[in-house]
């Protein structure tokens, strides 16, 4: 005889068991999912504390959990990251989220909405200049994927960004010192795989780059309408986290080369592609070889000619070889085959002489 309650006995068991089965998961997996945003949190302050001990500070004034049940959100306010000393360097933002897949911990994708202001310094004339710089942008999101080993890739993502640079003077008003703006900016990277040393595969790609207050307006213009450009840098040294001043001579002592297997650059007048090398010579100034094919050579001849950087003449003069040249060699129609060398602090345009290389650093 069952001694089951009547009430139980009258329950429908096989319509209300899957109902059941499904709660008794779910409550499963609200507790999976708590535990796994409590390790995470744990990974990210015990990853803090290994940043202090390589000189790296990284802080945040409130650290929380969120995005239950699809996705795993790290919310953190006012996040900032940096070194110490007189020439350091820092970032910090007003939020910044983190979103991971619960079932895909090495997939990351972190968002960064409005101001993230960047505090670097440079050298110039031997003496440290410290900047300031603001930037806002309408998106702003990285992706990091961590395969273990070499299998790691980086992303960066902004739209319709503004940047405002500040010269800090010492004093309580910092002096502006440039403005820049960008429609979409890119960024790719990841290790070399089987690389000796450190060294990284990377691409660029941006759109309607433009500039104010850097300086002397280059002759092309203040406005680049496109930049692609894919590159390895190798022999970096190997701790990039420290200060450009720093890191920039450490990577001309180290034999730095960025070597740029394609790049499309249309600038004014320069309709360009092309592939080369760069290093930085003993006095930080670029320097290396590019074969690159232009296109509308009347207009890159005309923009030469009218910022006062060769003649009419002289200019037809050194292109006609080149152009009979490019024709033998089988260019592209309307393309024209052209050598750009950077030495001696020279840029050149085929035999022109076009622009100064001042050093880096």
């Amino acid at each position: 005889m069952s001694r089951l309650p009547q009430k139980l006995k009258s329950i429908r068991w096989p319509l209300v068991l899957p109902f059941l089965v499904l709660a008794l998961l779910a409550a499963a997996y609200g507790v999976w999912w708590t535990s796994l945003a409590a390790r995470i949190e744990t990974t990210l302050v015990d990853w803090q504390t290994e940043q202090a001990a390589q000189g790296i500070d990284v802080a945040w004034t409130d650290l929380g959990a969120g995005g239950f049940p699809y996705r795993l959100e790290i919310h953190l306010t006012d996040p900032s990251i940096g070194t110490s000393g007189p020439d350091g360097w820092s970032w910090a933002a007003d939020h910044m989220t983190g979103q991971l897949l619960p079932y895909n911990l090495d997939h990351v994708i972190i968002d960064v909405p409005g101001k993230q202001t960047v505090r670097y310094a440079t050298i110039n004339n031997g003496a440290s200049e410290h900047f300031v710089l603001h930037l806002n942008s309408e998106s702003f999101w990285a992706s990091f994927v961590d395969e273990g080993g070499d299998e790691q890739r980086f992303a960066l993502d902004m739209g319709n960004l503004v940047a405002n640079r500040e010269r800090a003077t010492g004093g309580s008003i910092p002096q502006l010192a440039g403005s820049a703006a960008a429609t979409r900016l890119q960024f790719h990277a990841r290790p070399t795989a089987g690389a000796n040393g450190t060294a990284f595969d990377a691409a660029l790609r941006g759109e309607d780059l433009s500039w104010t207050g850097f300086g002397e307006t280059p002759w092309p213009g203040a406005t680049i309408a496109r930049l692609d450009v894919q590159a390895r840098l190798s022999n970096l040294p190997e701790n990039l986290s420290r200060a450009l001043p720093v890191l920039l001579p450490d990577a001309a002592a180290n034999g730095t080369t960025l070597a740029i297997s394609e790049f499309t650059l249309h600038w004014g007048a320069i309709d360009m592609t092309g592939h080369g090398e760069v290093t930085l010579d003993d006095r930080g100034r670029p320097e290396g070889r590019f074969r690159t094919s232009v296109g509308n050579l009347d207009g890159l001849i005309a923009a030469l000619v009218e910022a006062d950087i060769v003649s009419q003449r002289s200019a037809g003069l050194a292109f006609a070889g080149i152009t009979a040249l490019s024709s033998l060699q089988g260019a592209d129609p309307g393309r024209v085959n052209l050598p750009v060398a950077m030495k001696e602090g020279v840029l050149f345009l085929g035999p022109i002489a076009v622009a100064r290389l001042d050093p880096v650093y």
